[in-house]
């Protein structure tokens, strides 16, 4: 795996991984910078977005049936964020998966009460999986399965068909867009969670959720690094 390529020992540099001007103190991070990140404090239990009050699923999921159960993600997908990931994907700084893996895994040990038997990457084609090199959520998936002692198949969940871009639809493009995309490979357990890099849409999840539970699962969580605030997306 490209990943195996990543020096491990990145996380612990003596310098942050964002300012490189201060000692890493927390998931590689310097104090500083880890309290900069744009935390998502309140998001909706169910679909993420953040929100003013902890106790109800947003108004967008009171409107809308997701068939994911869960989701969690620790940041917003804002400044510097919404630098960091496009630069793991598209100039391969594969690297910073290093300390955001690290980010996440700690989010998830807070908040998680019960955990999934099984880590689905979010797969991409193998055309375009070719092309960028490798699949940064399963790159992810990966790391959050040494973390949290969680067994991680990347062969279960497949794309078979290729897409478009979801951000370049407008709401009804973007389920027909996916209709049929994905399939599933042999028999999975009850509870598992996706894991991607971003929930932008939303619809991708939903997609994959509705096929796992028509194979048998019963709860899905959808583990991300970063959600998008715009409600609208959706």
């Amino acid at each position: 795996m490209i990943f195996n390529k990543v020096n491990y020992r990145s996380l612990f540099n003596q310098s942050c991984a964002l300012c490189r001007l201060q000692s890493a103190e927390i998931s590689g991070l310097c104090e500083d910078c880890h309290a900069d990140l744009p935390w998502l404090l309140l998001g909706c239990p169910i679909c993420g977005l953040p929100r003013l009050s902890p106790d109800h699923p947003c108004t967008h999921c009171q409107q809308k049936i997701f068939k994911f159960d869960q989701t969690e993600a620790p940041l917003e997908y804002r400044f510097p964020i919404n630098s960091l990931i496009p630069g793991i994907k598209y100039q391969r700084r594969i690297q910073t998966l290093g300390w955001l893996g690290e980010l996440l895994t700690h989010h998830l040990q807070d908040r998680c009460e019960t955990w999934p038997d099984l880590l689905l990457p979010v797969p991409m084609h193998p055309i375009d999986e070719a092309l960028r090199g490798f699949n940064q959520a399963g790159l992810l998936a990966e790391i959050l399965s040494r973390n949290l002692q969680i067994c991680c198949d990347s062969a279960q969940l497949r794309k078979i068909r290729r897409t478009g871009k979801q951000m370049t639809l407008n709401a009804s493009a973007r389920q027909q867009n996916l209709k049929g995309a994905f399939s599933i490979q042999g028999p999975l357990p009850h509870r598992v969670a996706l894991i991607d890099d971003i929930m932008t849409t939303g619809g991708t999840a939903d997609e994959i959720a509705g096929l796992l539970k028509l194979g048998g699962v019963s709860h899905v969580q959808v583990w991300v690094l970063a959600r998008t605030p715009e409600p609208d997306l959706d």
